[in-house]
């Protein structure tokens, strides 16, 4: 019997709680910039302009990209059944998305239809699949935005905050705001991945909270890393992000990803991804990534410890702030802490570890089995070997979920080929 795919209402929260961090994340970066230009600081006025900007700008591309490529989907659509109401409104409301998308209202407009779509199936017992299809897309463009924008703009803040003697509380507000936010986007991310496979338990409990202490520690080990080269000389930054960023970008173009129908986009993307490894890990395609995420913190310690090292060598007494041995000590906790919780993460709560025994039940209980080679399941793990799927003509996801999984019309592309590929 196949397991039933369920929008629980946490899951509902986790969208609500993404919502509420977006826009005080947004809201308190525009305030500052708009600090900044009332104080005459008319170049960080620009930068924090420049990264909302930039962000916004690859954003409604992405955002507007998917609909267009969603709308062709429904037009392939043979069988009349197929053609719900989640695929018409979608093509019958380009012209006014189209304009949206060009005032960047894109992710509002996706907020709140995916707020709407979750409160149904989780109190109303709505359409689920719509709603794990609408939260699939945003999670994704969620994590693009707190990496483009949420990142720069928290060492920029954070840099000034250590320099400045005058901070006032909307700047340690966005400080907050936006690590907060980063943090939740991957957890929400997580989320939408975890949705992907039929076991509805995947998203709560002490699973997320493991995997957010990971995520938010880690990341801030790495934004205080960067801040404290910065203070060292600003060239020093550059040098080693470009120098990191182009370690990152052959990694992913090693990797031959096809995430989008055209070529441009595709290099975009590529970019954004290579972006985000800077700060974090991120699996570019479904594969075993055990030895790759432990490579990639052995690589994340060394340059740590690397720029730490270099900071008290270089800074000389005239320059030393006294603010050095305290972030030196808490980037050090914050990326020792981060990697003890994601090894009780992936000991502990990630699938691989309790679905074996589920899949087995369900198995023995289904009339359609197929045993399938070991495949990814997620983005941040891996099935595990000799494992069972069950199949009930769902051909775009048969090589990624290793559960018995619902027929459904509504197979998001986007987070299957995270999955699969």
């Amino acid at each position: 019997m196949a397991v039933k795919i369920t929008f629980t209402k946490f899951d509902f929260a986790l969208t609500l709680a993404g919502f509420l961090l977006y826009f005080a994340d947004i809201g308190t970066d525009l305030w500052v910039a708009a600090v900044y230009f009332n104080d005459n600081e008319f170049t960080w006025f620009a930068l924090v302009l420049a990264a909302i900007s930039l962000s916004a700008l690859v954003l409604q591309s992405f955002s507007w990209s998917w609909y267009q490529d969603d709308r062709k989907i429904q037009q392939q659509q043979n069988s009349s059944e197929t053609q719900h109401s989640h695929y018409q409104s979608r093509s019958s409301t380009c012209p006014w998305l189209c304009v949206l998308h060009i005032f960047q209202l894109g992710l509002p407009v996706r907020f709140c239809k995916a707020l709407r779509l979750g409160y149904k199936a989780a109190f109303k017992q709505g359409d689920t699949d719509s709603a794990i299809y609408a939260l699939a897309d945003l999670s994704m463009l969620r994590l693009f935005e707190a990496f483009l924008e949420g990142a720069p703009q928290l060492v920029l803040q954070t840099f000034i905050l250590l320099q400045s003697k005058d901070s006032n509380f909307i700047q340690y507000g966005s400080v907050i705001a936006s690590f907060t936010s980063i943090s939740w986007a991957t957890v929400d991310y997580y989320a939408a991945l975890k949705r992907s496979l039929p076991n509805p338990n995947l998203t709560c409990g002490f699973p997320v909270v493991f995997y957010f202490l990971y995520k938010l520690l880690t990341i801030s080990a790495t934004i205080l890393s960067i801040t404290l080269l910065v203070s060292l000389h600003i060239l020093a930054v550059v040098a080693y992000l470009l120098i990191l960023w182009s370690i990152m970008m052959v990694h992913v173009v090693r990797q031959e990803t096809t995430f989008c129908n055209s070529k441009c986009q595709e290099i975009i993307y590529r970019i954004v991804v290579g972006i985000i490894l800077i700060f974090t890990f991120f699996n570019v395609k479904g594969q075993e990534i055990r030895l790759t995420l432990t490579l990639y913190y052995i690589f994340k310690v060394f340059a740590t410890t690397f720029i730490i090292s270099l900071c008290w060598i270089l800074k000389g007494s005239s320059v030393d702030k006294g603010y050095d041995l305290s972030i030196s000590m808490s980037i050090m906790l914050s990326l020792t802490i981060g990697i003890v919780c994601a090894v009780i993460y992936y000991r502990c709560f990630h699938p691989q570890v309790y679905s074996t025994a589920a899949t087995d039940e369900e198995s023995n209980n289904s009339h359609t089995t197929l045993q399938l080679p070991a495949t990814p399941d997620e983005v941040d793990g891996f099935q595990p070997e000799n494992s069972t799927a069950t199949l009930n003509n769902v051909s775009e996801n048969r090589d990624v979920i290793h559960s018995s999984v619902p027929q459904s019309s509504k197979v998001n592309r986007r987070i299957t080929n995270c999955l699969r590929e």
